[in-house]
């Protein structure tokens, strides 16, 4: 009875690991046929600019950007990223900072890739719209990669959304990921992915010795 017991709370626990510990991804690649419409179809998080629009998704598979894809290898322009679409916030030089906000204010890390004209900023805010984390990259058009920049909460603080900006909206953003919850699409972090293992391997060796 008693590894009965175990065995149901080592699952217990894995199921609650798994529920809490996930990840999101965003490439964009959904926005692939989208070609300069609002962003307004991600779930658990809203891509909104401080004067009042949308972010736009930018098909480079139009051949109608500045752009060139990292991985797929077409393109000729200075603005690098990755697949076939990326995120900006328009033609509009004036239209502000790019506003991130999620659904449950319950993030710890956010991170993005970023090609832009100028230094770029990304700066992470509470619920209080306090900022609590910063991160600032320098230009990199016509490079191999784009820039990478990556913040962490303090301890027991957690974000509520995120801004991006530079000196006058000459960028673009591509493969996002953080740990805010119902942002989809989510994946098992890689720690938890092994913990599910782990624990389904113990589970077989005690269900052996069970039928023994």
């Amino acid at each position: 009875m008693k590894k009965i017991l175990l065995v149901i709370t080592m699952f217990a626990l894995l199921a609650f690991s798994a529920a809490t510990a996930q990840a999101f991804f965003i490439d964009f690649e959904n926005g692939l046929g989208k070609n300069n419409q609002p962003i307004i179809d991600i779930p658990g998080v809203s891509f909104l600019i401080t004067g009042g629009y949308n972010w736009i998704y930018g098909d480079s598979s139009t051949y109608a950007w500045n752009t060139k894809s990292i991985d797929l290898g077409y393109g000729a322009g200075s603005y690098q990223h990755y697949g076939n679409v990326f995120a900006f916030l328009g033609t509009d030089n004036n239209a502000g900072s790019g506003i991130i906000d999620f659904t449950n204010n319950d993030g710890t890390r956010f991170k993005t890739g970023y090609t832009s004209y100028s230094t770029f900023h990304l700066e992470g805010y509470d619920s209080t719209r306090t900022l609590i984390a910063s991160s600032s990259g320098p230009g990199n058009l016509d490079q191999a990669d784009m820039g990478w920049l990556e913040i962490f909460s303090p301890s027991g603080q957690f974000f509520d959304y995120v801004i991006v900006h530079d000196s006058g909206n000459y960028f673009i953003v591509d493969n996002m990921s953080g740990d805010s919850s119902g942002v989809n699409p989510s994946v098992p972090e890689p720690s938890t992915i092994i913990l599910l293992a782990a624990g389904l391997a113990g589970a077989a060796i005690t269900a052996r010795k069970f039928r023994k």
